[in-house]
C-alpha cells in the first residue's frame, strides 16, 4: 500500500526518534550513573511529548497545528 509523501515524512520522524530513545537508554545501561540515567528519562519525556503532543495534528494541544486557544491554525 502506498502511503502519502506527508504520513511517510510522519513515520520517518517517529522512526528517528525511535532511534534517540534506544541510543540514550542504550548509553544509559553501559555508563550506569545518575547522569546518563536523567539524560535517558528527559530525552524519553522529550521523544515521547514530540510524537504524541507536538507532532500530532489531531492533538489540540500541539502548538504547531492549534493556536493557544485550541483553534486550528491556518497557514
Amino acid at each position: 500500500m502506498k502511503s502519502s509523501s506527508k504520513e511517510r515524512a510522519r513515520q520517518n520522524k517517529i522512526f528517528f526518534w525511535t532511534v534517540v530513545v534506544i541510543g540514550i537508554n542504550f548509553l544509559q545501561l553501559i555508563f550506569k550513573n545518575w547522569i546518563t540515567s536523567l539524560i535517558a528519562m528527559v530525552g524519553t519525556i522529550y521523544a515521547l511529548y514530540r510524537i504524541v503532543v507536538f507532532d500530532n495534528p489531531k492533538n489540540r494541544l500541539s502548538q504547531k497545528y492549534y493556536d493557544w486557544k485550541g483553534n486550528k491554525l491556518t497557514k
